[in-house]
């Protein structure tokens, strides 16, 4: 570990989240594992946002507040990219939470053993249930994203892949997966645990991505063929194709 830089990073994007981010930076501050920072990336919020926020200044050093126009979550993401002085990033959603108190102390001992880029568990939400989506594997990634409350990525991934594109309002993050997945340079690993209570209410939840949506065969293919022969690819894009028609 680089000294005196913490483990983990966590960026939390907040617009008009005075009512849930409370409970997002409790959630964090009650951790067994220490070593961390805060990372509040705040769309200047017309609400108390930033307020809520600063109340928990006066005895937890580990948090950053920045406040400044944004062209929306994954913008304040990439910002957050940008301030991060951890080793493994991770990005909880301002109305989201960590399921209990060992996440990261169990997250960091995996890492330790695995030096894996990427390790993700599951999250429990209203609508998909308490232990959504179990390991991940090619054609599954093509009918459903990994939520990101369940990623932890080394800051390495992201030189390796870029940021998240904003041309994608609400599926950036499933972009990103996709690209991170097939990509022989970069290791991942699947653990069985859940990671977070994810709320599954915002932006992203409520909002169809026509463009994402219109996209996703060609992300798909051009970075499935880095690891996969072109044969492989076209059979799980056409199998998934076959089974969502006759569905």
């Amino acid at each position: 570990m680089q000294e005196g830089f913490p483990f983990f990073s966590i960026i939390i994007p907040t617009y008009n989240a005075s009512s849930t981010l409370a409970t997002a930076i409790e959630s964090i501050l009650s951790q067994t594992y220490t070593s961390y920072e805060i990372l509040i990336m705040d769309g200047e919020s017309s609400d108390t946002t930033v307020e809520v926020a600063k109340s928990f200044l006066i005895n937890n050093s580990v948090i950053s507040i920045t406040s400044q126009s944004d062209d929306g979550i994954y913008d304040a993401m990439n910002h957050g990219i940008k301030k991060a002085n951890g080793i493994y990033l991770y990005f909880l959603g301002a109305d989201d939470y960590l399921i209990d108190n060992n996440v990261l102390e169990d997250i960091h001992q995996q890492l330790i053993l695995t030096s894996t880029d990427v390790i993700y568990g599951n999250v429990q939400s209203p609508s998909l249930g308490s232990n959504y989506m179990g390991e991940c594997d090619d054609q599954l990634l093509f009918h459903k994203n990994i939520a990101h409350q369940s990623i932890f990525f080394h800051k390495r991934v992201f030189e390796l892949t870029g940021n998240f594109n904003l041309e994608y309002r609400t599926h950036a993050d499933w972009a990103h997966n996709i690209n991170w997945f097939f990509n022989p340079e970069i290791s991942n690993q699947y653990l069985n645990r859940i990671i977070a209570h994810y709320a599954d209410d915002g932006y992203s939840s409520r909002t169809k991505d026509h463009h994402f949506r219109k996209d996703l065969f060609s992300i798909y293919y051009l970075n499935a063929i880095n690891r996969n022969s072109l044969l492989k690819v076209v059979f799980n894009i056409t199998k998934g194709l076959f089974l969502r028609l006759t569905r």
